[in-house]
């Protein structure tokens, strides 16, 4: 199933704006999520247990969490790649990675050696 055309324009922003990390994705128990104005989007990825396809689905939830929207896209389809994209992205910020990154190069540019020594470990 491709990306609905309703929800092609939204897709694409979520992915420029996550990438320039301007979404606050956050992680939730079964994906990840972001909540904008009313609404919550929500996205989680897997694998079919009926055919073993990956796939990546979305969701469109009001704040209570009922969920007004879905759809998904399976590995194959032609807008998978880009959902997977998304997914990626969004998952790294939502689990801090670019934070995390940041702080480790500043961390390894200011050390002269990296790592434990062998003193470390005793």
């Amino acid at each position: 199933m491709p990306i609905p055309k309703d929800y092609k324009d939204i897709v694409t922003a979520l992915f420029e704006k996550t990438n320039a990390g301007r979404v606050n994705w956050k992680n939730s128990r079964f994906g990840i999520e972001v909540k904008v104005d009313k609404s919550k989007f929500k996205l989680w990825s897997g694998t079919d247990e009926n055919t073993d396809e990956a796939f990546v689905a979305f969701a469109l939830n009001d704040l209570n969490g009922s969920t007004m929207d879905s759809w998904y896209v399976d590995e194959g389809d032609a807008d998978y790649d880009q959902m997977t994209l998304l997914f990626s992205a969004a998952k790294r910020y939502a689990n801090g990675v670019p934070q995390r990154l940041s702080e480790l190069k500043n961390v390894i540019l200011k050390l002269d050696f990296l790592g434990e020594s062998e003193d470390d470990e005793l």
